[in-house]
């Protein structure tokens, strides 16, 4: 990938801009359940490694997620960067799951009109050229839920709407 130039967009002010130094893409449409619980849960595998080319980059990271969330309980999602979650376009979310900062959630409904979740976050790092950096797409819930990724629920299962969640990183460098 060649190096571009980022201008203003609707993630990045002026002061932000940056080159592309490199973008790498983990797409899956593998479908699974899991079960999520207030612990936080990479969902289905939803983890990308990157190899950082420069020093103190930033990382704009985009995650899309689409699947079906059972029981009644909602399902809040956040980002993990080598474990640990980071604040999302400048909020942040703890664990008091029953009013969180941001709403990030699939609702439960078990029914046949798949749920989606999009967000995209830009990380500001001390990254160490050639020291890997892993991004995850982490969950929970209040109580114990299934979800699904990459599939919903219907009264037929031969007969149910599919999809792909991807994790998409880019790196940009001063």
């Amino acid at each position: 990938l060649m190096a571009s130039e980022i201008r203003g967009s609707d993630n990045f002010d002026s002061s932000e801009a940056g080159k592309v130094l490199q973008v790498v893409s983990y797409l899956t449409a593998t479908q699974g359940s899991q079960t999520v619980s207030t612990v936080d849960a990479v969902v289905n595998g939803m983890s990308k490694t990157i190899t950082p080319i420069g020093a103190n980059s930033k990382f704009l990271v985009t995650v899309r997620w689409i699947g079906e969330v059972s029981n009644t309980w909602d399902v809040l999602f956040n980002i993990q960067m080598n474990g640990t979650r980071v604040n999302i376009n400048g909020q942040g979310r703890g664990y008091g799951l029953t009013v969180p900062v941001i709403s990030y959630y699939a609702s439960a409904d078990n029914n046949s009109t798949p749920e989606a979740m999009n967000m995209t976050t830009l990380v500001t790092s001390s990254s160490v050229v050639g020291t890997p950096i892993t991004f995850s797409l982490v969950t929970d819930t209040i109580n114990t839920a299934t979800m699904w990724s990459n599939r919903c629920f219907t009264l037929s299962t031969t007969n149910y709407e599919k999809g792909t969640s991807e994790i998409i990183i880019t790196e940009i460098g001063a």
